[in-house]
């Protein structure tokens, strides 16, 4: 290891701010210091997140689209790419959007080898993805084996080619007390509809009322600036003032990080349809909060049910209702229980090691 070179990668966003669970991961492994990390963003593209990274500015694209437009436009970005590559043999690309699987296609049939991409979505359109595996074959990384599952590629309930997320490690902060008999739920991510928060809401009302009395939700994030998001946004105000819950319900907004929600929360709740892995849940667990997510996705392939979390069924509310129930009238959450060990591979310094091993075997 010391004689290996000192890669620089280009994590290839192709995005207009760094928001999202993608960002986050990019930064964690900025921080693990195996590699050097230059964020690939849209012209104009603005970081508010710390920490800052180097920034490179390509054409822009609509990061998330795999369109024809979206396509088209990114054969521009991979000759910029491609120029940058010539810049050095340390230089690798890295694709983590849509957007960067597109160009990772274009590098690969201009010639590139130091080409890979991480598939951080469940995306309909499976068959292109499918496509793209055969084009870039071991270049192409999913997130866990139920991703792999969703596409139909590999070894079904095999981690082989799979990369998990990582979160920047926190200093563990002890947890606020909070009120006898009141189960603290938490809620962190974009006010977008796929994230499942309009099921949450759902599920309160399903509650008894007597059960409902003894919960609370708080989220953190805000909408995204798409129109359809911040509508979204506003059904969910609009929702809980109409029932009267402004002391069960909090939409707290944009936070610079979860530290204090964490300390705060008893059960972090992830009702996503196919949450493609969440960083939010690695950092609720990290801080011994145990997870309660939709039975879709990552979580799926993470959590130890009744050790350090619990599933419901995808999208319904009723069977969240039971869940969280469950949590409120039986021990569940006293016999929580965290595996020391169990988070390592998924700590900034393990995935960053695993990374730096696939760009060393990349070749000229």
């Amino acid at each position: 290891m010391a004689n290996d070179p000192r890669f620089t990668v280009l994590h290839y966003l192709g995005c207009d701010e760094d928001r999202g669970g993608i960002a986050a991961v990019v930064r964690a492994l900025a921080t693990a210091n195996r590699f050097d990390c230059v964020l690939g963003v849209n012209a104009g593209a603005q970081q508010r997140r710390t920490p800052v990274l180097v920034q490179r500015e390509f054409p822009r694209v609509a990061g998330e689209s795999l369109g024809l437009t979206t396509l088209w436009r990114t054969r521009s970005v991979a000759r910029e790419v491609r120029a940058w590559l010539a810049g050095g043999p340390e230089r690798i690309f890295h694709g983590h959007s849509r957007a960067g699987l597109a160009v990772a296609v274009w590098l690969a049939a201009m010639g590139e080898r130091r080409v890979v991409v991480s598939v951080h979505c469940y995306g309909r359109r499976k068959w292109f993805y499918r496509w793209a595996a055969r084009q870039l074959g071991e270049r192409m990384f999913w997130l866990t084996p139920a991703m792999k599952a969703y596409y139909g590629v590999g070894d079904a309930g095999s981690w082989r080619q799979c990369v998990p997320s990582c979160a920047i490690p926190r200093v563990r902060e002890s947890r606020l007390a909070g009120a006898t008999g009141v189960l603290r739920l938490g809620g962190i991510g974009a006010l977008v509809r796929w994230k499942g928060w309009g099921v949450v809401l759902e599920a309160l009302e399903k509650l008894p009322e007597a059960v409902r009395a003894q919960v609370r939700f708080s989220h953190i994030g805000s909408a995204e600036e798409a129109k359809a998001s911040q509508a979204f946004a506003e059904e969910l105000r609009t929702r809980t003032a109409a029932r009267g819950w402004e002391k069960i319900v909090t939409w707290r907004g944009e936070e610079p990080n979860s530290a204090a929600l964490l300390r705060e929360t008893d059960v972090l709740v992830i009702p996503s349809v196919n949450e493609p892995f969440s960083v939010a849940m690695l950092e609720a667990l990290a801080a011994g909060v145990p997870v309660l997510a939709a039975d879709s996705g990552g979580p799926r392939d993470v959590l130890t049910v009744g050790e350090d979390g619990w599933l419901f069924r995808t999208g319904e509310a009723q069977d969240l209702a039971r869940a969280i129930t469950m949590l409120v009238e039986t021990d569940a959450r006293d016999r929580v229980r965290f595996s020391a060990g169990k988070l390592e591979r998924f700590s900034a310094a393990a995935v960053a090691e695993q990374w730096r091993e696939i760009y060393a075997r990349l070749g000229p």
